[in-house]
């Protein structure tokens, strides 16, 4: 994981996260043809928001930080439940209709 940061995360996440956003009206309309790409998106956007909060999680426990860097932790947090909290909605359309 030594390639992989919060910039790296946010910004897969927010770009597969805007895909998934364009794509939505498109999948409920015709379904099955997006069906798989809108999944793939809306997971790596979830995928990537989890590890932002896991990266968070661990840098609050393992290093002391001082007052001016709460902010963007605060930020970090905010990125990462939103990117977490829009994937679960997304993936909520898609819930039955892939093959088991």
């Amino acid at each position: 994981m030594r390639g992989w940061s919060f910039a790296r995360a946010s910004g897969i996440g927010t770009t597969a996260g805007l895909l998934a956003i364009l794509l939505w009206p498109f999948f409920r309309r015709f379904g099955g043809v997006l069906t798989w790409p809108f999944a793939i998106l809306a997971a790596v956007m979830g995928l990537c928001g989890l590890s932002i909060l896991v990266m968070t999680l661990i840098d609050m426990l393992t290093r002391r930080r001082g007052s001016r860097i709460r902010p963007l932790r605060g930020f970090d947090l905010a990125v990462g439940l939103g990117l977490v909290g829009l994937s679960i909605l997304q993936l909520q359309d898609v819930e039955g209709q892939l093959p088991a």
